[in-house]
């Protein structure tokens, strides 16, 4: 197998939020290029953390990034994620098989749903079939129900 040669980084490129000004300088063992930041900044950055992504801006771009996990558990828990925890907590719901990247809610999958209904995964994945493309509208920012019956 033949080994990736890493793309020539030259001045004017932009990696994120850099800027490529200079030519590399060998520092130590690491070649770096000195790049300016979008808010002005000016610093030499490493070739190998501008090729990867893991450098992109000089820290003042922070805030642009999507909020973590970590982040959801300093805040409180809406009363409706909280009230499906509290049916968990009380045994009424099975424990959830995963959780939301973005608000952190406990979801479950088919073969679990399928369990808490009392009916084989695969006639539940059929009657959703059956039940045709009912939460489309809820991709557009508005959820309607084309078929109130089903269920």
């Amino acid at each position: 197998m033949e080994k990736k040669k890493p793309h020539k980084i030259a001045i004017g490129h932009r990696y994120g939020h850099w800027t490529i000004l200079s030519e590399a300088q060998r520092l130590g063992g690491d070649t770096r290029y000195l790049c300016r930041c979008v808010c002005g900044l000016e610093k030499h950055v490493s070739a190998i953390t501008l090729r990867n992504g893991s450098s992109t801006s000089c820290g003042c771009r922070r805030e642009e990034r999507p909020p973590r996990i970590a982040d959801f558990e300093l805040q409180t828990t809406p009363p409706e994620i909280q009230e499906v925890f509290n049916l968990i907590s009380a045994g009424c719901l099975p424990p959830a098989d995963q959780f939301s990247m973005t608000d952190g809610a406990p979801a479950w999958t088919l073969a679990t749903m399928a369990r808490i209904l009392g009916i084989d995964r695969d006639k539940l994945i059929q009657h959703l079939s059956d039940a045709g493309p009912r939460f489309l509208a809820a991709s557009r920012g508005n959820l309607i129900d084309s078929h109130p019956a089903a269920v």
